[in-house]
């Protein structure tokens, strides 16, 4: 009988002591989706370090505290540095960030997740949705990693959410959290407001404005762009659809080539993945009668087409005149299609500034900027305005810099000409104007040409 009770014992003690063997021998894996999300992204995730001059006020004995309400004559220009984060969305160098990251930068510095630094410019900026597309100068036949876009149409609240970004200066930082709400809408100084934003409890700190905010499985889901500063967990990210929706017009091909195409592309949802439509075509240009409306593309001069971005960026990469050679899909047959990409004359962006509203312009230099004592030492600067225009009605004053018309900055007459010619009459156009220590946007309506005499 005790040899039987010490064999039930020791049976039970290998029983007991066998799975703890076992799990042992079998550990968990550490490699989470968050780890693998993030090894995904990172290397499309860019440090954005920009420079701005500004202009300050001190007096005889330090700062002087009322600078904000009486001009101090000790005035100097400093250059400031801020932070912030931002993603390669094409292979060729585009870059998309927050508006109010590179707003009135003299100097932008792209930092890639191997840490070599390159040097950026800003092709387009939109501060009614705090985005912004930037450009890296590339070496020739070099490419970069880029991260796809996803789509927030989807997203669910309480789902997991990460954020990558250059927090404080500190690079390549992931947080995690899950969205809190969906559409919200917050408003801002000066009657900006943004509305359909993400809220997330991933904490989004100072420098990580710009940088993606991923589902668990990689894709982006949104731009992170604010941070309540009165509260804790709670920041806010711009939906990845909203940036598909305005990257045509951030990045819009025509205007900066000086081209003439005809067809608007749009990406779209299907349940078989993401697909490229074509949504209109313009009448008597090169793709009318080739194009049509619902035809979807797969690839343009041999390059495969995935995304909106893939298809903005090749024909930026293929200037005018030229040649498009697209592949498309219509009534379930594929076709190859030949669109002429015609070269149209630059305008006359002085006659146009004047006719549209009243303004006339000079172009600013870093010279006569010293000279004059400019807030800018680029932009146009206001030096004629016309009685009772739409200038002078909205309270526009010499010496006043004009930097942005629309989306885009504007750093000379060409450049000012290539975005008027498309406005028409009575179009409101949002107008960045530095003035002094002082940035801010007024909105200027375009003034119709005089009745003609029967």
């Amino acid at each position: 009988m005790k040899k039987f009770a010490r064999y039930m014992l020791l049976a039970s003690a290998w029983l007991v002591l066998t799975p703890i063997a076992v799990a042992q021998d079998a550990p968990v894996s550490r490699v989470t989706p968050v780890v693998l999300a993030y090894r995904r992204a990172r290397p499309s995730v860019v440090n954005i370090s920009s420079e701005k001059i500004v202009t300050t006020s001190a007096g005889p004995f330090g700062r002087d505290v009322f600078r904000d309400i009486f001009p101090s004559p000790f005035r100097r220009k400093v250059p400031v540095q801020s932070l912030g984060s931002g993603f390669i969305v094409h292979p060729a160098g585009y870059v998309v960030t927050n508006s109010h990251v590179v707003s009135r930068a003299t100097k932008i510095t792209v930092t890639l997740s191997d840490n070599s630094k390159i040097a950026a410019r800003v092709i387009s900026a939109d501060p009614d949705h705090d985005l912004a597309v930037l450009k890296i100068e590339l070496p020739k036949g070099k490419s970069l990693p880029h991260l796809p876009l996803g789509r927030s149409d989807d997203l669910m609240v309480g789902e997991t959410v990460i954020a990558i970004g250059n927090p404080m200066g500190l690079s390549n930082t992931v947080t995690t959290g899950i969205v809190s709400a969906l559409n919200r809408e917050l408003q801002f100084a000066q009657g900006v407001k943004y509305s359909g934003l993400i809220q997330t409890d991933a904490p989004i700190n100072p420098g990580s404005s710009g940088g993606p905010l991923l589902n668990v499985r990689g894709e982006l889901v949104g731009i992170n762009t604010a941070i309540r500063a009165d509260a804790q967990n709670i920041g806010f990210a711009i939906p990845v659809d909203k940036l598909m929706e305005l990257f045509p017009m951030l990045l819009n091909f025509e205007r900066i080539n000086r081209a003439v195409f005809g067809a608007t592309v749009r990406q779209r949802h299907g349940s078989a993945g993401d697909e490229l439509i074509v949504s209109a075509v313009r009448t008597g240009t090169p793709a009318y009668g080739k194009l049509k409306v619902g035809d979807r593309l797969r690839a343009l001069n041999g390059r495969a087409l995935a995304q909106v971005s893939d298809f903005t960026c090749e024909m930026l990469a293929l200037g005018a005149p030229a040649k498009a050679f697209l592949e498309c899909e219509r009534s379930g047959k594929t076709l190859q299609i030949t669109v002429e990409v015609k070269a149209k004359p630059k305008p006359d962006g002085k006659l146009l500034a004047r006719r549209l509203f009243g303004l006339t312009f000079k172009a600013v230099t870093p010279q006569s900027a010293r000279e004059l004592r400019l807030p800018l030492e680029h932009g146009l600067m206001v030096v004629g305005i016309d009685v009772g225009s739409p200038a002078e009605r909205v309270g526009l004053r010499l010496k006043d810099v004009v930097f942005q018309v629309g989306t885009a900055y504007v750093v000379d007459l060409e450049s000012l000409g290539m975005i008027l010619e498309e406005a028409g009459a009575g179009q409101a156009m949002r107008i960045g104007v530095a003035r002094g220590n002082v940035a801010t946007w007024v909105r200027l309506r375009a003034k119709a040409p005089p009745a003609k005499r029967p």
